[in-house]
């Protein structure tokens, strides 16, 4: 008779599967938090940034550049490129290495950044789900986002892709002033106008001009910076979900917990009750 403790033998073989293939993509959810890396790409690699990061780096280089990588951006690093890279904050961000007989050698691979893509979006929500769950995953679904997000970039390297009209109106400058004004009123509700008085613009305009630089809606944007808000007080003393939801702008803690489980697929309470963030060094493109 198996014990109550013992694991569905299925169950077992879907973690082990799962784990083997991000183990052979080496595939990471890299936490918010200062770092500093150099290193030469022994394969290619892809990045995701879920928020904005900020900080310095080269390519390639001796020249350290300062950079600011936008909220939802995809980028590719060839294999063999000398990076150095480094940041006071970072944000959280995906990244993986690519086997080499899915990504020949060419050497006439472009290394990109900042690229925009609802389908690259969509492929590393929903691979942030999966690092974050803590039951078996669909190793198939996995492999397909992975897959989604080489498409891309191959699209890119193709000369296939192109930003929305709109996002040229969205610059960096007007990005950081949304930014800054979201993160300073996260904890009160905001209006369309609120946000694009911020920078000048229509409510309409605003809105299309948004979306296509960041590919998410400026509501969506807002209530990604509120989860992101509230994983970061999860762990603070004293605080009760109540009062991190309350901080953070959600309606309640029930609105919290609910918006948890939609976007990335476990609660406030799993998160604050287990490692959800492996501790390798970190490595990003």
């Amino acid at each position: 008779m198996r014990r109550k403790s013992d694991e569905p033998i299925e169950a077992t073989e879907a973690m082990s599967s799962a784990r083997d293939i991000i183990s052979k993509w080496k595939l990471q959810l890299l936490p918010s938090s200062a770092y500093a890396v150099a290193y030469t790409a022994a394969r290619a690699s892809i990045g995701f940034a879920f928020e904005s990061q900020r900080g310095a780096h080269s390519f390639d280089s001796d020249r350290r550049v300062d950079f600011w990588t936008r909220p939802n951006s995809l980028a590719f690093v060839p294999k063999g490129c000398d990076v150095t890279s480094e940041s006071e904050r970072g944000g959280e961000y995906l990244t993986f290495t690519v086997p080499a007989e899915l990504l020949p050698d060419r050497g006439d691979q472009m290394r990109f950044n900042h690229a925009i893509s609802p389908d690259a979006i969509k492929a590393a929500f929903h691979l942030r789900k999966a690092l974050l769950a803590a039951k078996p995953q669909d190793t198939l679904a996995i492999e397909a986002q992975l897959y989604a997000l080489l498409d891309v970039v191959e699209q890119v390297q193709a000369g296939a892709y192109e930003d929305p009209p709109s996002a040229a109106s969205m610059t960096d400058t007007r990005l950081k002033r949304v930014e800054e004004f979201v993160e300073d009123h996260l904890a009160r509700q905001m209006s369309m106008s609120d946000l694009a008085a911020c920078v000048d613009l229509s409510a309409g305009f605003f809105n299309r001009a948004f979306k296509g630089a960041t590919g998410k809606t400026p509501h969506d944007y807002v209530v990604e910076r509120r989860v992101a808000r509230a994983r970061k007080l999860l762990g603070a003393p004293y605080s009760t979900l109540s009062q991190v939801a309350y901080t953070c702008g959600f309606s309640s803690h029930a609105h919290m917990s609910s918006t948890f489980k939609k976007r990335l697929g476990v609660t406030p309470t799993q998160l604050m009750t287990r490692q959800v963030y492996p501790a390798p060094a970190r490595s990003t493109v």
